[in-house]
């Protein structure tokens, strides 16, 4: 039988991997209890997360009352409106919701980015370099992996820069499990979302801007998003729109500071092995660990003896799914190798999901992967970790996974 399953666990947090190899062996989906004491069916075979997350039976949609805070509170009438998001949606609103917001995040709108965020990346380094030179030692997730991400969201939201590090704090509150926080402590952060995103908006619509954001309001007046669904789309591109990409920076330095020799490679191989190292770091240390929750409508054989039943809870963990070793030769070896042009070929992760819910931010993702991690190495080629790989504190939860701190020292 197994134990209850703690998500805010710091050793689970830190390496989950051997916990979701037991899952798997056990079948391609499997009923675990949880610490607050309720069940979920847990999906870690390859194979299986790709038919569920393209598979209508397992709906987006809420239950009713689920995971609120306490009846008629601000904070239950907050997280119920930045709640509905086009990630907990089916057919036909998540299409129309996805489609408004397709037709502004457009490739070459986002591809138009890279010149800003080349001169945010490059400014970040410098105020990185001259830190390690004072201090000597400094916290790459605070200085470079959540600034980043955060000032090119603030670009795509129009959110003024002295109002993001409120925001981070928000959302890092909302997206942990409430055992790890303070009591009242993620109630209080979705009220303030709301009131903040509420200003927001009536900012834009009496003085838009060039961001995007101001696309979609511009476009809701027009007959696109209500009220409502701009805020919860501000909600999802600023919880979506940092918190992936600071994981995966994190992610993305850690191992190759830990891994010298795909470092080297890196370095030496120019922009296609970046572009292998991104995407191996998106499997091996996928920056989100499951997708949102989803309830079976009607009871799903998974095959092999695996039948789902009707109304359960159901979590697909990405990050498992990356490690399934019939699909990933050594999965749990980090090898940028072997994603270049005429290697291996492996199957294509998950890491930004699957089917109609696939990530409409994964593009600028790996822009910002593709312009920062080369500047970083470039910018100091002989930065060093500060601290023990082993004892790095995690992200506490089943959403999204990265180190918290990563100390970092030069020479």
């Amino acid at each position: 039988m197994l134990a209850p399953l703690n998500p805010a666990d710091p050793g689970f947090a830190r390496d989950p991997y051997p916990y979701y190899a037991h899952l798997r062996s056990r079948g391609p989906a499997v009923r675990v209890p949880l610490a607050n004491g309720t069940h979920a069916w847990l999906v870690t075979g390859h194979r299986q997360a790709r038919e569920v997350l393209a598979d209508p039976r397992f709906s987006n949609v809420p239950p009713q009352g689920a995971g609120r805070p306490k009846q008629d509170s601000p904070a239950q009438r907050a997280r119920g409106c930045l709640a509905r998001h086009m990630l907990n949606s089916d057919a036909p609103d998540h299409t129309r919701l996805r489609r408004l917001t397709t037709a502004a995040f457009t490739p070459r709108r986002v591809d138009a980015l890279r010149p800003r965020i080349e001169r945010l990346t490059d400014g970040l380094l410098t105020e990185l370099s001259g830190r390690l030179a004072r201090e000597g030692t400094a916290d790459l997730v605070d200085h470079f992996a959540f600034p980043l991400p955060v000032l090119v969201i603030g670009e795509v939201l129009g959110v003024p820069e002295a109002d993001r590090a409120d925001l981070r704090t928000w959302t890092y509150r909302v997206g942990s499990p409430a055992d790890a926080l303070e009591d009242g402590a993620a109630d209080d952060a979705w009220t303030r979302l709301h009131a903040y995103f509420t200003e927001l908006i009536a900012t834009k619509r009496d003085a838009p801007g060039d961001d995007l954001f101001s696309t979609l309001v511009h476009d809701a007046d027009e007959g696109g998003l209500d009220d409502g669904e701009l805020l919860a789309m501000a909600f999802l591109l600023l919880f979506a729109g940092y918190e992936t990409t600071m994981n995966l920076l994190a992610s993305a330095a850690l191992l190759l500071l830990t891994h010298p020799q795909e470092l080297a490679d890196a370095q030496q191989g120019g922009p296609g092995y970046w572009a292998a190292v991104t995407e191996e770091v998106l499997r091996h240390a996928s920056p989100l660990e499951g997708t949102t929750w989803r309830r079976t409508t009607e009871a799903v054989d998974l095959g092999g003896g695996t039948v789902v039943p009707a109304g359960a809870s159901v979590l697909v963990v990405l990050a498992a799914a990356g490690r399934d070793p019939e699909y990933f030769p050594d999965p749990d070896a980090f090898r940028p190798a072997r994603h270049r042009s005429g290697g291996e070929r492996p199957a294509p992760h998950l890491a930004f999901g699957h089917g109609p819910h696939f990530c409409l931010g994964s593009r600028l993702a790996r822009l910002e992967a593709a312009v920062a991690l080369p500047r970083l190495f470039a910018a100091l080629p002989d930065l060093r970790l500060a601290a023990d790989p082993e004892a790095l504190p995690y992200r506490p939860g089943l959403l999204v996974r990265g180190p918290r701190t990563l100390p970092v020292r030069s020479g």
